[in-house]
């Protein structure tokens, strides 16, 4: 007995070492043959509905599937009730399958993990009634170590796989993506890394990282920050790369411990470009904003001055068609500047409804006579929390429906629920086919014979969602596009 459990330390030993299944399979058949006599061995292992035979010594493989739901196999019926079983006398058991001549007895030992089933150790002898009580608790016990080997192996391949895929992930990423230690020494770095600094990971990990920094006071405030939060998002940096010129890295960093170590693991993103792009994006805006627009005023003003001299039909005509060109210009740079200012926070104000839907109205009064409008409203008596800019988000909707509804009345009202004060601006006019109020809200959309910069209503829509709120088009009349359109501007309370 103590050489058999000598036989079983040294096989526990070697089955923690093991690296594959095939392996297992050899170690334990080896082991097995050791320690107990027998005549022939199988080991199977369950696969879906089936027992698949993985090694065998004097058995050979029969000629149709072990099927857990079948009726013959005392493998078969040892896997589906997951209990040993011990077969004295194989030739009074119909369940048995000859796998080998001249068999007298049989044990089945199912291979359990916590009630899962692995698979079944099957040994055979030639003499009937040939397993004493030790050996089939001895066989047991192969069977507790033969379980927890697969499912170590099977932990050890999912780590591997693990580490395979942020393997991949970590040299291949287009990040630059880093490991420091508690100091803030580089321990990892990927290509994407080496590359964003000109740096390779060996000269990486033995510098002072701080003479990666522009300004060095950036790189003390990331790590206060780190310390006090846990975590740094967004943290834009200027760096110097190993050949002297400047990048700028958008940085997300986060502190991590794996058992008594920390560890900081962060993501440097290159912005340089984008910034680049941003600055250039600026300066041309400010262009527009001052210089072009400057221009502009001047060129109305001189028109303008032209327009009261005594001209003959034809000047007259073509000086005011300069300056209805001059002034399309001009809002084109203001709806500029606005989406610009947009994008930044803006103060609201508390501003009176009435008084400002009045004073809309009285401005496009004219043209909307000229076109044969109508124009009403329901006052609300109302005041509402809004930028300045929302005057402009319904002066833009009233104006288009005077110009391009081809309605004879616009009707303008209020309505609230919990959350919104809802102002909404229809017309009996033509309508918005439903395949144009998917795009109507988006940058450069304008109709087929409008001659506008498709900003009006994108911007609108931007202004209003930088309050909170949102801007939908409808049917006037649900389920007709042909009835005239509905714009609902919701304003949050």
């Amino acid at each position: 007995m103590q050489e058999r459990l000598l036989g079983l330390y040294q096989l526990s030993s070697k089955l923690i070492l093991a690296g594959s299944f095939e392996e297992i399979y050899e170690i334990f058949a080896s082991a097995l043959k050791k320690v107990l006599k027998f005549d022939t061995f199988a080991l199977l292992i369950k696969q879906g509905n089936e027992l698949k035979i993985v090694k065998t010594i004097g058995i050979y493989e029969p000629s149709f599937p072990l099927r857990l739901d079948g009726e013959k196999g005392i493998t078969v019926a040892c896997a589906r009730e997951k209990k040993t079983i011990y077969v004295p006398d194989v030739s009074k058991d119909p369940r048995y399958i000859e796998a080998a001549p001249n068999i007298g007895s049989e044990v089945a030992i199912p291979i359990l993990y916590r009630r899962e089933l692995i698979g079944v150790m099957d040994v055979e002898k030639s003499e009937k009634d040939g397993f004493s009580q030790k050996d089939i608790q001895l066989l047991e016990i192969f069977a507790n170590i033969l379980a927890a080997s697969f499912k170590n192996v099977e932990f050890k391949m999912k780590i591997e796989e693990s580490e395979r895929k942020y393997r991949s992930i970590f040299e291949n990423a287009v990040e630059g993506i880093y490991r420091l230690d508690k100091e803030g020494k580089i321990i990892e770095a990927n290509k994407a890394l080496e590359k964003f600094f000109g740096y390779t990971y060996e000269e990486l990990k033995r510098m002072d990282l701080s003479k990666l920094y522009k300004n060095k006071e950036h790189r003390k405030k990331f790590f206060e920050i780190l310390e006090r939060e846990g975590v740094v998002r967004n943290h834009e940096v200027e760096y110097v790369r190993k050949d002297g010129k400047i990048v700028i890295g958008n940085e997300f960093a986060i502190k991590v411990k794996e058992g008594e170590n920390e560890y900081i693991d962060g993501i440097i993103h290159d912005i340089t470009q984008l910034k680049k792009a941003q600055r250039e994006a600026d300066f041309y805006n400010a262009l527009l904003r001052h210089d072009v627009a400057n221009k502009f005023q001047l060129i109305i003003g001189y028109l303008e001055m032209l327009l009261e001299e005594d001209l003959k039909d034809e000047h007259r005509e073509l000086v005011e068609l300069a300056m209805k060109s001059a002034l399309a210009g001009s809002r084109l740079i203001e709806n500029i500047r606005k989406l610009e200012t947009v994008k930044k926070e803006m103060k609201k104000i508390e501003i009176d409804l009435d008084t400002m839907i009045n004073d809309l109205i009285r401005e496009y009064s004219k043209d909307a006579k000229e076109m044969g409008i109508k124009i009403e409203y329901d006052e609300a008596k109302k005041k509402i929390l809004a930028t300045e800019f929302i005057r402009e988000v319904f002066g833009n909707i009233i104006w288009n429906s005077i110009i391009h509804s081809k309605a004879n009345k616009i009707r303008i009202y209020s309505k609230e629920d919990d959350k919104y004060i809802k102002v909404c601006i229809e017309d009996n006019g033509i309508g918005i086919a439903d395949e144009i109020k998917k795009e109507i809200f988006e940058m450069g959309f304008k109709g087929k014979k409008s001659k506008g910069s498709g900003l009006g209503l994108y911007l609108a829509k931007k202004i209003v969602e930088s309050m909170g709120g949102k801007i939908e088009v409808k049917d006037r009349i649900k389920g007709d596009h042909t009835k005239g359109a509905l714009f609902e501007i919701c304003i949050p309370k």
